[in-house]
């Protein structure tokens, strides 16, 4: 059950919490009126992984944080959106500082030559960006995010050994009701007035067969409603919603071992394209591309961690992420430009005092 506060209530919640060093996640779900707040309460039974907790999973899923609340509290944004001027940011106007990067040029080469050889069909190769700042406006930016993404994932989170991270993802990873699943297949992205070509299509498919002859091998029923384009900003993403009626309730805790990492943020096949990822990416993802979301029990809403920052506030320095999937008609031009508009869309969101 959870409490309805004020925003007040809140701030000073989220205060106490970091001057504690004690763990915290403030989170909106897609198209949903209410921002969440857990922060862990050290004295939970956490020897169970069967709990009401918030789940913070990196991509090489060896590190999780898990959030064990003692209370869920609340804050209705009910008619919040009409209220919020928010003026553009500095980066919005001036994002011509990002220098080119020729090791990520060189990647996406060396991607595509190892894709004719047949080692693979796709992989998704990412790069990161480091910039430091003065004075990073921690609230502001949380509330932009809210209103440019209505449709997205917005999550501000701290840890005490990772620091804060923010994010605003698309991508619905699994959720999951007794014997109810949705799956979101999304991949394949452009923008402007650009149509869709063969490249984007091709690349969602290979998300959507990966999810579907997963689920074959489960009994139970299935329905896959039209693909459809959406947007976040100014991108757009193809996106297939897949659900699925198990006949007996399954281990989602199983299922999501095995659907985990999708095609969307790793490759296909799975092993070969994520060996090429950590020979050759050359940085650790940490927790980009990994997966978020609430666990209550055996029931989970999961989604991947894309289009996030890490702020180091003692440092003053803060890291953006961004990826492309490399298929075998990718164009080496577009998918670095892909990569530098996925940068541009979270740099324009962010306020600095």
């Amino acid at each position: 059950m959870s409490i309805e506060i004020s925003v007040f209530s809140l701030y000073k919640k989220i205060i106490r919490n970091y001057y504690k060093h004690n763990n915290f996640i403030l989170f909106r779900k897609p198209y949903d009126k209410k921002i969440f707040f857990y922060s862990h309460y050290a004295h939970y039974d956490c020897n169970s992984i069967r709990g009401n907790f918030f789940l913070i999973q990196n991509f090489n899923q060896d590190y999780a944080i898990k959030i064990y609340p003692k209370q869920i509290y609340y804050v209705n944004i009910q008619g919040f959106y009409k209220k919020q001027d928010f003026h553009s940011s500095f980066w919005e106007k001036n994002s011509s500082f990002l220098t080119y990067s020729y090791e990520y040029q060189n990647l996406i080469k060396k991607a595509i030559k190892n894709i004719k050889k047949g080692f693979f069909k796709k992989v998704v190769l990412s790069r990161y960006l480091k910039i430091s700042f003065r004075n990073f406006h921690f609230k502001n930016t949380f509330l932009k995010l809210i209103c440019a993404y209505p449709n997205a994932l917005i999550s501000f989170w701290y840890d005490f050994r990772h620091g804060f991270w923010m994010g605003c993802s698309p991508e619905l990873l699994m959720k999951c009701y007794n014997n109810k699943l949705k799956v979101s297949s999304l991949a394949g992205t452009t923008w402007e007035n650009n149509k869709w070509t063969k490249k984007e299509i091709e690349e969602h498919e290979i998300v959507t067969r990966y999810i579907l002859d997963l689920l074959k091998s489960y009994k139970g029923s299935i329905h896959i409603k039209n693909t459809k384009t959406i947007k976040i900003g100014y991108l757009k993403h193809l996106e297939t919603p897949i659900h699925f009626l198990f006949y007996n309730q399954p281990d989602y805790y199983d299922l999501l071992n095995r659907l985990y990492p999708t095609p969307s943020i790793c490759g296909f096949p799975k092993k070969e394209s994520l060996d090429f990822i950590h020979k050759n990416e050359g940085y650790k993802r940490n927790f980009y591309t990994g997966y978020i979301g609430t666990v209550n029990h055996n029931n989970m809403e999961l989604y991947l961690n894309l289009r996030c920052i890490r702020i180091k506030k003692d440092k003053r320095e803060m890291t953006l992420y961004a990826g492309s999937g490399i298929t075998i008609d990718s164009n080496l031009h577009q998918e670095y430009i892909e990569t530098e508009n996925k940068i541009k869309s979270i740099l324009s969101q962010l306020v600095f005092k």
